[in-house]
């Protein structure tokens, strides 16, 4: 979707009317709409009254919401941003699509099986849009290696890996020790935190679906009490096999790391990654190559888009201003979102599935289809 096609469909348009609940990563996405044209942040809404009035504030948003159900009830809003802690994804989402939204969730789409199919149904019924936010499938130098992958230039692809490698000193080293993410009664999950950044970004690559999930957690201890690391293995729709790995414990550098094979050439990522607006480097194998020894490195923006402003990255680069644009286009056609309902589900599924093994300490768990 060009961009010229997306003003033009805007312009034909009233605005879609943004409100955003939370207001931590919330604040890229609230940026994000209010760069494109066919948007514009009317609400916020922040359990913490002080954030929501400072974000209010400082980025000109004329309405604070002291509750969600405040905001639900505001029909001058058309779409929620749900960008809650993670065991609360589902329950917002299903929350707004119930009271008439449009819904854009922060990965996880949910955290059960049942929250999943439940916004799936609600889509059906009520003709509304969900796209799960997982920014990384629009990353340029992933979207052309899987346009790549689509043309047949691996061959037939047989196997992948993901990985998902944060340290949770990282992330937790200016929050409070009772966050979320480290609660003891509500912990982020491995497979279902940063996760579904792996999980749904190497199916989109491979092109497959994952029908089945093994996994094992590490079992040394966290000084968070919580599992810091999961592998998952998964028997993918087409014959083919995918490795998961998801690590808060790692001490290393941030890494997003993908690989695909084929019967005809591979793709590797960088593990060594750079910054948003940094260059990072993607590794190419084609038996059509002639004398190849070697992989073939090619030097390309990281999680940036070039044709954007880099005074305009926000927190993965530029790729939440993407998201939010091929979202608007959809609502505004009424097309499929990139990563509707079913899409997401069917990612998030294999993830919920991957920790029933390894919480039952392994073995095969079948995941369902959404079809």
């Amino acid at each position: 979707m060009g961009e010229s096609t997306f003003v033009q469909d805007a312009a034909k348009s009233a605005p879609i009317r943004v409100g955003v609940l939370g207001l931590g990563q919330g604040r890229s996405h609230l940026r994000a709409f209010q760069m494109l044209d066919g948007a514009a942040v009317s609400a916020v809404c922040d359990q913490d009254e002080r954030l929501a009035e400072r974000v209010a504030q400082e980025y000109g948003v004329s309405t604070r919401h002291a509750t969600y159900e405040a905001m639900l009830e505001d029909n001058s809003i058309d779409l929620i941003v749900v960008a809650t802690p993670d065991h609360l994804h589902g329950r917002h989402a299903i929350m707004a699509l119930e009271a008439g939204k449009h819904v854009l969730s922060e990965i996880p789409m949910a955290t059960t099986l049942e929250e999943c199919r439940r916004i799936v149904e609600l889509t059906d019924r009520h003709g509304l849009k969900y796209h799960m936010g997982n920014q990384v499938r629009y990353a340029f130098c992933l979207r052309d290696v899987q346009r790549m992958i689509r043309a047949g230039d691996l061959g037939e692809v047989f196997y992948g890996e993901g990985e998902y490698l944060h340290t949770m000193d990282d992330i937790l080293s200016h929050r409070p020790p009772d966050h979320w993410r480290i609660h003891p009664q509500t912990p982020q999950t491995t497979l279902l935190g940063g996760g579904p950044h792996a999980i749904d970004t190497l199916r989109w690559l491979m092109g497959v679906d994952f029908v089945e999930a093994q996994a094992y957690n590490a079992e040394q201890p966290s000084r968070w009490q919580t599992i810091h690391t999961t592998v998952a293995i998964f028997k993918a729709s087409n014959g083919g096999v995918a490795k998961v790995t998801v690590s808060y414990g790692m001490a290393r550098p941030y890494c997003l790391y993908y690989s695909v094979y084929g019967s005809a050439g591979s793709f590797e990522r960088t593990r060594d990654q750079g910054g948003a607006v940094e260059d990072t480097i993607n590794f190419h194998y084609h038996t059509r190559i002639e004398g190849a020894r070697r992989m073939a490195p090619v030097t390309v923006p990281n999680w940036s888009n070039p044709a954007i402003q880099r005074q305009h990255a926000l927190g993965h680069g530029t790729m939440e201003i993407e998201q939010a644009q091929q979202f608007l286009h959809a609502i505004i056609t009424d097309g499929e979102p990139e990563i509707g309902p079913r899409e997401a589900a069917r990612s998030i599924a294999a993830g919920i599935c991957a920790l029933q093994s390894a919480q039952q300490g392994g073995g095969p768990v079948p995941v369902p289809a959404f079809d």
